[in-house]
């Protein structure tokens, strides 16, 4: 490598020994470890702060042996740091061929040529460094922002005075707990479906409630009339009759559901017509699969019925395969959406179930 490759200085505010400490805040994100960085901090004590001037290069040539002396690491180790710190582009290493590391400094104490390791990578990426640490921080801040969001969400609903708000939060967010969760765009879709169980959970009578957009498949009512409606938990709608067809909702179901159908249409109804208990077994494996709780399911099988409330599963489970303006994110949480607002409205399985049909009729043309 160049005996003489140089570097074009630190950006405005940056100082050479902020350079560990910008590494220290990427450290996990980087895969450094805490002796790379007590590396980097001895070579910075080994350089002249006119090193760091544009145009210029910066870096040490002590041998690895004199290096593990003063660090207290054997030099094996040394070479190991050092090889870790070049892979992750932050240091280069300019020794001869045969490993000799060499230096030169001219009359003006500008080095004129190193073999050792030279830390201008590392210069040149404090701008893109400090840019990644300003990131971190705002997205920091935002994941604090939603897990404080969703933690208010669930301290309201457990204070509802309703029954089943609880459990239907429970089947969307298990573990009710907000700092487990690290993805940003799950947390987001934790929080809309939350805001949907509050939204429906906290409907008075005589008055109208707009509730936040939830992960589910149902498109938003704008029936004046249908919007004060009360949705009373634990109440049983009087349904239109499904005639929805085993055969059909195997059509309808997912990749996943299709070959649970598959294997209980073999063995419970030896190859003939698969059956609706085929259906409900099936349903129910994926049920499971999907994390959904074996109480909430239980208790939408009793509320909806089991026939409809399957449908709501397969439903919710095609979806989240989509691409188009049905799409959603999470099945197990467009199901509590669907199915409370099934119970709340009645309809939302009939009106989605042909839409669905006529979706999946447009891909099999």
């Amino acid at each position: 490598m160049s005996a003489t490759y140089t570097h074009q200085g630190l950006p405005e505010g940056v100082k050479p020994f902020d350079l560990p400490d910008m590494l220290e805040k990427l450290r996990m994100r980087l895969g450094l470890r805490d002796e790379d960085i007590t590396y980097i901090r001895y070579l910075l004590r080994k350089v002249r702060a006119a090193d760091f001037q544009p145009g210029r290069i910066c870096a040490v040539w002590e041998a690895a042996a004199t290096q593990a002396a003063d660090l207290g690491f054997n030099t094996r180790r040394i070479t190991r740091i050092a090889t870790r710190l070049e892979t992750r582009g932050l240091v280069l290493r300019t020794a001869s061929k045969g490993g000799r590391r060499f230096g030169l400094r001219g009359p003006d104490g500008r080095i004129v040529a190193a073999g050792g390791i030279n830390l201008g990578p590392l210069i040149e990426q404090a701008g893109d460094l400090l840019r990644l640490i300003r990131h971190e921080a705002r997205a920091s801040e935002r994941l604090r922002d939603q897990r404080q969001r969703a933690n208010d969400l669930i301290k309201v609903i457990r204070a509802l005075d309703a029954e089943g708000a609880l459990e239907v939060a429970r089947a969307v967010f298990p573990r009710l707990r907000p700092s487990e969760v690290n993805d940003p765009e799950r947390l987001a879709g934790i929080i809309e479906a939350l805001e949907a169980v509050l939204a429906d959970f906290s409907t008075a009578p005589g008055r109208t409630t707009e509730a936040a957009g939830s992960d589910s498949s149902g498109r938003p009512d704008t029936n004046p009339e249908k919007k004060t409606k009360t949705c009373m938990a634990g109440k049983r709608r009087e349904t239109q009759p499904l005639h929805t067809t085993p055969a059909q909702v195997a059509l309808l179901a997912s990749r996943d559901l299709r070959k649970a159908l598959e294997l209980y249409w073999s063995a419970q109804d030896r190859g003939g017509h698969l059956s609706w208990e085929s259906v409900l077994a099936a349903v129910r494996d994926r049920v499971r699969q999907l994390g959904i709780s074996g109480a909430f399911w239980e208790r939408q099988c009793d509320l909806l019925g089991p026939d409809r409330a399957a449908l709501c599963l397969v439903i919710a489970d095609r979806n989240a395969e989509r691409t188009d303006d049905y799409r959603v994110r999470d099945a197990a949480r467009a199901f509590a959406g669907m199915a409370r607002k099934e119970g709340c409205q009645g309809g939302i399985v009939n009106s989605l179930l042909g839409e669905l049909i006529a979706f999946a009729g447009g891909q099999q043309r």
